[in-house]
């Protein structure tokens, strides 16, 4: 059975991604590469380097310059599309995984005050994004510290909150683990964790 991709805490080094590390070394050696050589210097293992490589291939961000096989091929970069690693699906479509959290973050920054309802919809322009999916942002981000609570809320009155001051840390969204934590990719650290529960 093909396995999709890590959960993002089993991937993230040093605050980056798999794909934004291999991403990395193909801009470093634009001109020709391989697989072999983007895996060593992005400390990355190669079955995922072969399959990210081979998506933007099909993007046609990668060009095949030479070699039948993929393990003896070399490649060059054909479309640089700057720092930021491209969010590419096996297929070579788009992907949309992670634009709604994205867009959450940054309707955050621009609207600064706001309640769950607006936020969903305003990140929706963006990214479909849930009702449901912007509460749990909202109470995530709160614990973290990240927004606070201007008015609370009451049958009938949702919640509002704001970005706290000095807590817009860079572009990259906060990211709400599984494991019941906070990673700031843009701080390359977790700012939150729950406490595990205690049993009596």
């Amino acid at each position: 059975m093909a396995q999709g991709r890590k959960k993002i805490h089993l991937e993230m080094q040093g605050g980056k991604s798999n794909r934004q590390r291999i991403w990395e070394a193909i801009r470093a050696n634009a001109q020709g590469f391989t697989a072999y050589s983007v895996a060593r210097q992005a400390n990355t293992h190669d079955a995922t380097v072969r399959s990210y490589l081979q998506s933007l291939v099909r993007a046609e961000y990668l060009q095949v310059v030479s070699g039948e096989r993929f393990e003896e091929q070399t490649l060059r970069l054909l479309k640089d599309v700057g720092a930021e690693a491209p969010a590419v699906t096996r297929d070579g479509r788009p992907s949309t995984a992670g634009k709604g959290t994205e867009a959450m973050w940054r309707t955050l920054r621009i609207l600064g005050e706001l309640d769950a309802e607006q936020l969903a919809a305003q990140a929706s322009i963006a990214a479909p994004t849930t009702l449901m999916t912007a509460r749990s942002y909202l109470k995530w981000l709160n614990l973290a510290g990240y927004v606070q609570v201007v008015r609370k809320g009451k049958p009938g009155r949702p919640a509002r909150y704001r970005l706290a001051p000095g807590k817009y840390t860079g572009p990259r969204p906060p990211m709400i683990q599984r494991i019941g934590q906070v990673f700031d990719p843009n701080l390359d650290a977790v700012v939150y964790r729950q406490a595990p529960e205690v049993e009596a």
